[in-house]
């Protein structure tokens, strides 16, 4: 995933290749703990949370990219607080 990227636009080529996957019998967990290693250090915590969950087995990439949308959302809304906070 490129730094500039969003994650709309990561899941979009994501999602593509995972139907590629998919036909070849690949489980989706295992798509699920690739995007996460693919992903931008700002989402690295996130990474962790998920990882170590217990219900990792029953997470699928829809509920992945909803998680981090809001979660890109949040760290862009604070960057923003950050940039008028330096201009005050």
């Amino acid at each position: 995933m490129l730094e500039s990227e969003s994650i709309s636009d990561y899941f979009a080529k994501v999602l593509a290749i995972y139907n590629h996957m998919k036909r070849y019998g690949e489980k989706e967990t295992r798509v699920v703990e690739k995007i996460l290693c693919s992903l931008q250090k700002k989402f690295h915590y996130v990474m962790v949370v998920i990882k170590e969950s217990p219900n990792m087995d029953f997470f699928n990439i829809q509920g992945l990219m909803e998680k981090l949308q809001v979660q890109e959302k949040r760290v862009n809304k604070f960057q923003e607080d950050i940039g008028a906070q330096a201009l005050l």
